[in-house]
């Protein structure tokens, strides 16, 4: 018997399945989807058995180990590697990658072993430890040099091996032996209090039993010692307590309306107004599906509103999986265990959950829908809301999509297609919408007012402190200013690697790029003229915070944004501190404005709105519109609650409509969105090609271009210059394709005609991916 196996290898050249022949002893126990350990070259590499066969002309090595008890590639996600391959053209590794969790992936490394060590020199000697071992990653060439020098002489002795990136965490525990002959039994009266379960040591420190006497119990075997496997349990700060609430009358007409066709395994927009109860009837939905003895999928867009949102389901049901990246290695891979082995009925997580191995699946729901953050745009493309349309169909289960906002793509498939529509256009308990003002900073100009705030929303600011309520600012740009400049010679630092300018932070007094994440530290000094010129230009969220503190210097001011929030379970700090109004300002970036319910918050402030319409992108107004709209949505969830939208260009229809309303935004944006050719009338998809030759580059992408307008039903914009138009020493030129045709077929097979070393060609499925 053989198996053809994939190596973990993201290359071109090994983009393909290799034979291996299954030793006897595994034949029994292997099968589709399992990792193993196999011989490649002159490397040993995991490997996913893709099919197991009769016959191989190729074979000639043996696998060496078998890791899985149970395939880690279930037959569905198969099917969802198969789904990603046809839509991106991507490695079969780079998919497998992103499939399977991190934390089951390998780190490999070299086992140097001294044999004859009076041959080594001293210095090298030294490096190994008192058992003549030295390891090294496979990406340490410090001592390659001597290490073959060495194995040359005989005097070493290289063994690769290998390691899962997380395992299970174990720890010693003692357990009471009832059996025990132990005459000094009575010097221990705090044995009394252990009952017969495993108990850690710093368990047994709780109750008086000192390290020296727990061995000397040990030794006299009244304490049972053994390893024990210990879950990694997610902390959280909130307190479980669940709401009851009962459903409105249009609430229970949603759920009915729903709960008659959800066996049909369709997908459902859940289109509500922000407060209208969107999570209620989520509860209710999951309570049904439990009850089936069924599991359920909920995905966020955000970590933001992780803590929230499982501070609702653990309060309703107990204990349930999380899964996002600001958990440790050790966190997603006992959170991943627990799915896999079928211990937990509820999921919530961010993106990436969405592959997670739930074999009952009865529901999925995506809240805020429209959020771009469900878009993977690095390593492999994917968007989840897709995947998880594939998982709905082959479990044959409904999929809920939920958003105050829908994106304009899902609102035309539930109008116009095969999206089922529920609509919640009511607030409950007759909660009116917040009062909406717009203020043109033109005039405050006019009026001599040169501050980032209107009088308006300065005197609102006071007036809710005065009346001890909360305050959201939403200001959607990090840092302090957006770049530095020198005022003598007009030179702007830019990063190194991508050409754009560097984002000033003053907390830290350094330079950033959001793109790579190089950083650099600032000087007053330019670099370029050597004269102390150099000053922060335009307005960043730092510097909204140093406004707001000389402003309102006695509220309490919490910030949230990516450069506060990089630390483990800070965004659920900052929920809880504001929650329990620890805080009187809320100052936010985008991931503020969604989902989050404060009930306390009454006044919303927008700064700069038409920024949000200036970014280069066809969807720019669709998402200034949905932000605007979510962001308003967050005032006035208990109480009147009012939202004052600042800017310098409030004519635009994305930000007038957020007056008007969801309806007739998507009127004039499906307008604009026909007359132009965009999504939902085609797909929308992007090529970037990345070579050493400024005009071979371009020549390739436009002679590509020229064979893909061939095609009826496929048009090509550019070639024109990447936003970071050189990387590195290479040059970057993208084209945009809109096409009518569902096969993406054409694209990839002229791809590959013009595929060479000097010039990378990348598909893109997504639009605005670079």
């Amino acid at each position: 018997m053989f198996a053809k196996v994939l190596i973990d290898i993201k290359h071109e050249e090994v983009n393909r399945f290799f034979d291996y022949i299954i030793p006897s002893d595994m034949i029994d126990d292997l099968s589709r989807g399992m990792r193993v350990i196999v011989p490649f070259g002159n490397q040993t590499r995991m490997g996913y058995v893709i099919s197991i066969i009769d016959h191989s002309d190729q074979a000639t090595k043996e696998i060496i180990e078998l890791l899985d008890v149970i395939p880690t590639i279930q037959e569905e996600t198969f099917v969802l590697i198969d789904y990603l391959l046809q839509e991106t053209n991507d490695l079969y590794s780079a998919i497998f990658e992103t499939v399977v969790p991190s934390e089951l992936t390998m780190d490999y490394f070299l086992e140097i072993r001294i044999v004859k060590p009076d041959i080594i020199d001293k210095d090298f000697y030294k490096v190994f430890d008192k058992n003549g071992v030295l390891r090294l990653s496979k990406s340490n060439h410090t001592y390659d040099y001597k290490i073959r020098k060495y194995v040359k002489l005989n005097a070493l002795e290289v063994q690769p091996l290998w390691r899962q990136k997380a395992t299970e965490k174990q720890l010693f525990a003692y357990q009471f032996n009832t059996r025990h002959h132990y005459e000094r039994i009575n010097q221990y009266p705090e044995l009394d209090l252990l009952s017969d379960r495993h108990y850690l040591k710093h368990e047994l420190n709780d109750f008086g039993l000192t390290d020296g006497k727990i061995n000397t119990l040990v030794k006299h075997h009244v304490l049972m010692k053994e390893k024990v496997q210990i879950n990694r349990e997610i902390k959280h700060v909130y307190e479980l307590k669940d709401k009851n609430v009962s459903l409105t009358k249009k609430q229970q007409l949603v759920y009915d309306n729903f709960a008659n066709r959800k066996h049909e395994g369709k997908t459902y927009l859940l289109k509500g107004v922000t407060g209208s109860g969107k999570t209620e009837l989520y509860l209710k939905w999951i309570f049904d599906v439990l009850n089936e003895h069924k599991q359920v999928l909920i995905l966020v867009p955000e970590i933001t509103l992780i803590a929230p949102m499982a501070h609702r389901l653990e309060s309703a049901f107990g204990k349930i999986a999380i899964y996002h990246s600001q958990l440790s290695k050790g966190e997603r891979f006992d959170q991943y265990m627990k799915v896999k082995r079928g211990e937990i009925n509820i999921v919530l997580g961010t993106r990436s959950a969405v592959f997670l191995p739930l074999e009952q699946l009865g529901l999925i729901i995506i809240d805020e829908e429209h959020d771009t953050s469900y878009e993977q745009l690095e390593h492999v493309i994917y968007d989840a809301r897709e995947v998880a349309k594939i998982r709905a169909e082959y479990h044959q289960c409904p999929l809920i999509l939920g958003s105050a906002t829908p994106s304009i793509s899902t609102m035309y498939q539930a109008l116009e297609g095969p999206i089922q529509l529920l609509t919640l256009d009511e607030r409950p308990f007759d909660i009116e919408q917040p009062s909406l003002t717009f203020v043109d900073m033109r005039e405050e100009l006019r009026q001599k007012n040169t501050s980032m705030f209107s009088k308006l929303l300065k005197d609102s600011i006071q007036d809710r402190l005065d009346k001890q309520e909360q305050i959201m600012i939403l200001f959607n740009r990090k840092g302090y200013a957006p770049f530095v400049m020198c005022r003598q010679c007009g030179y702007v630092p830019t990063c190194p690697t991508c050409g754009i300018s560097l984002t000033y932070y003053q907390t830290n007094n350094r330079l950033k790029c959001h793109y790579c994440g190089y950083e650099e530290s600032y000087s007053h000094t330019c670099t370029e003229c050597h004269q102390q010129t150099m000053k922060p230009v335009g307005v960043g969220i730092e510097q909204v915070e140093r406004e707001i503190e000389k402003i309102f210097p006695h509220a309490d001011v919490i910030r949230m944004d990516a450069n506060v929030t990089k630390t483990k379970g800070s965004h659920e700090l900052i929920w809880h501190d504001f929650q329990n109004q620890k805080a009187d300002i809320l100052l936010g970036t985008q991931m503020i404005a969604k989902g989050l319910d404060f009930p306390n918050v009454t006044l919303v402030g927008v700064l700069m709105a038409d920024l949000m319409l200036k970014t280069p992108s066809y969807r720019a107004s669709e998402d200034a519109f949905m932000l605007l709209t979510q962001v308003a949505g967050r005032s006035g969830r208990t109480k009147h609650g009012e939202v004052i939208i600042q800017g310098y260009d409030l004519a635009h229809f994305a930000i007038k409509d957020v007056e008007l309303g969801y309806d007739t935004f998507y009127k004039e944006a499906l307008y604009e969105r026909k007359i132009s050719g965009y999504e939902p009338f085609n797909h929308v998809y992007q090529i970037r090609a990345e070579g050493l030759g400024y005009l071979h580059t371009y020549q390739v992408l436009f002679t590509l271009k020229k064979k893909l307008e061939l095609y009826d039903g496929i048009t090509v914009l550019g070639p024109v210059p990447a936003y970071i138009k050189k990387k590195g020493d290479k040059f970057r030129f993208v084209m945009t394709i809109k096409s009518s045709l569902d096969s993406k077929e054409p694209i990839f097979k002229n791809m590959k005609l013009f595929k060479e070393e000097s010039v990378n060609l990348r598909f893109y499925p997504l639009p605005d991916c670079l």
